[in-house]
């Protein structure tokens, strides 16, 4: 054997490999840095494009926990106070509520109007937070929250009240997650760098506007009887459409249109 040879072409093997995984670093890398735009300031990019901050970008937290919960077991004891309905319990897991009487909402009620309403007849009302008035199906959406956080798109924590043709709620169904605690703190993206990753993927259009910016959380991993949340910044574009940017991974998770009141 030609070992001279043979050393020259493990040589030469070698550094094809070298740049392969040279290669392979830098793009992993370019992937990593959240789609970031750096030759050219986002705000300029921005007012480029017609688009609008209305809203203040949070500061702060610079860093957040991923957040464990289990399924919400209820019981006919807990929901035997809440007044004025009758209540089937399904799977253990959903409360099914159809109002004795219609609960009137005023013509051009107001979110503190149902506020009210989920505080009085929904169990553990208050740990819900208002999201979305959905004027054709005649629905209103509140998701669970936790440490002052929605728990955003979970339907295992959410109340879903009906109305009918004369804005008087009729019935509602409730689920929610007990045992919920933070787990694995980690060092959380900016909303300043979530807004940059969206504007990159083109989420936001031209002559649009940011309306509202706050940080929740989006289930990660849902299993049936218990789920893994991660921090998550929500952008609010036009009062209409939310955006999720995953805060700790820097990932754009699912988006939709919405109607919110």
């Amino acid at each position: 054997m030609d070992w001279s040879r043979a050393k020259t072409v493990f040589i030469i093997t070698f550094l094809i490999m070298d740049i392969f995984l040279a290669y392979q670093i830098f793009n992993q890398r370019s992937k990593n840095t959240y789609d970031l735009i750096q030759d050219t300031p986002i705000d300029q990019q921005l007012k480029a494009d017609n688009i609008k901050i209305e809203t203040e970008l949070p500061l702060k937290p610079t860093k957040e926990s991923y957040v464990e919960a289990d399924a919400m077991r209820f019981s006919d004891g807990e929901l035997a106070i809440l007044p004025d309905q009758t209540i089937d319990v399904l799977n253990d897991t959903m409360v099914k509520s159809q109002l004795i009487k219609p609960y009137p909402l005023k013509k051009d009620w107001k979110k503190a109007d149902v506020d009210n309403f989920v505080a009085n007849y929904v169990y553990k009302g208050s740990q819900y937070g208002f999201y979305q008035y959905n004027k054709e199906n005649h629905t209103i959406m509140y998701y669970q929250l936790y440490d002052g956080k929605m728990l955003y798109k979970n339907t295992s924590g959410q109340i879903e009240i009906t109305l009918n043709d004369k804005n008087e709620i009729i019935s509602y169904t409730q689920t929610m997650l007990d045992g919920i605690k933070k787990i694995s703190e980690q060092d959380i993206i900016t909303s300043h760098e979530a807004m940059t990753i969206l504007y990159n993927k083109g989420s936001i259009d031209s002559g649009s506007s940011i309306t509202n910016v706050v940080l929740g959380y989006y289930t990660l991993v849902p299993i049936k009887s218990s789920q893994l949340l991660a921090p998550t910044w929500c952008f609010t574009i036009d009062n209409k459409r939310d955006y999720f940017v995953n805060a700790v991974e820097g990932h754009v998770l699912n988006e939709e249109e919405e109607i919110v009141k």
